[in-house]
């Protein structure tokens, strides 16, 4: 009696990890010296309504272009502890700034917001002479490193808050500040790391700007800014978060019925995958 000597096997049809797959590395193309400079504008029809009212984006904007400074042909190691205006109203530094309160005195700051890793909070003495001894507000914000998109929320308010607390306070009078509002600074550890994100989120949603124009935007102006991908991947969804809630305001304007009832239709969507070639991940192999 013959036996056969074939043997069969199962072998994959392509090489495969065995590890979720990674995501793909976010660029941010650097701009030029020799390109115009970033205008900001405050359009109404491009926030999240649900965020930011149209009358508080008048009021904390003025309605005011705001026109990017281009730092990075001029950049040095040594401006990596100063702060610089991102916004006319709006700073970004290390904590170190704190301490010189001749410079917070020049720029006319009146709330210092310290970004700060929340699983290991610390107090920083500097916060609190700075506070008593120059009578500006101050405070902490803690950031997740795992989800960081709550803090996006979070900055939002803080400033927001500030710079309308001093307009409707009629005991509080901000005459350095644009309009009488008052300027922000935001400050973490060394100034590159945790806080630079957070102030991208805040122009994306004031603005209404798109990721990559607000990453440069900021970028450009302190150039030591490092963003993870993490912090990258963050914002891209914050910015779809915020996408959505203009898009969603103008359809609730020009909702009707039909659009009410109108349901997915699942045989509609097969046409994705019409022209797809036939993939096997496996296949049998006899020897």
């Amino acid at each position: 009696m013959e036996h056969s000597s074939k043997r069969s096997f199962v072998v994959p049809s392509s090489a495969y990890s065995y590890r979720a797959p990674s995501p793909p590395v976010i660029g941010v193309p650097v701009k030029n010296r020799d390109d115009s400079q970033i205008v900001l504008e405050p359009l109404h029809g491009r926030v999240d309504p649900h965020l930011i009212s149209k009358e508080t984006l008048a009021i904390i904007t003025g309605n005011r272009k705001q026109v990017s400074v281009d730092n990075t042909w001029r950049w040095k190691y040594e401006h990596r502890r100063e702060a610089q205006r991102i916004l006319d109203y709006l700073y970004l530094g290390p904590t170190s700034v704190i301490r010189d309160h001749d410079y917070l005195r020049r720029e006319a700051i009146t709330m210092i917001v310290v970004i700060r890793d929340a699983r290991a909070p610390m107090a920083l003495g500097s916060l609190a002479r700075a506070a008593t001894t120059l009578g500006i507000s101050a405070c902490y914000l803690d950031v997740d490193p795992v989800h960081i998109l709550a803090s996006f929320y979070k900055i939002l308010s803080v400033i927001n808050d500030h710079l309308l607390s001093n307009h409707y306070s009629s005991r509080m009078k901000v005459a350095d500040g644009p309009r009488g509002l008052g300027k922000v600074l935001v400050v973490c550890d060394s100034g590159t790391e945790r806080g630079p994100p957070l102030v991208v989120a805040y122009i994306m949603a004031v603005f209404g700007e798109d990721v990559m124009t607000a990453l440069q935007f900021v970028n450009v102006q302190r150039f030591c800014c490092t963003f993870s991908e993490e912090a990258k991947r963050a914002l891209l969804t914050w910015d779809g978060l915020l996408k959505a809630g203009a898009f969603r305001s103008i359809d609730d304007m020009m909702e009707d019925d039909d659009d009410v009832n109108m349901q997915w239709n699942a045989s509609t969507d097969g046409e994705r995958f019409e022209g797809r070639e036939t993939f096997v991940p496996f296949q049998e192999v006899n020897y």
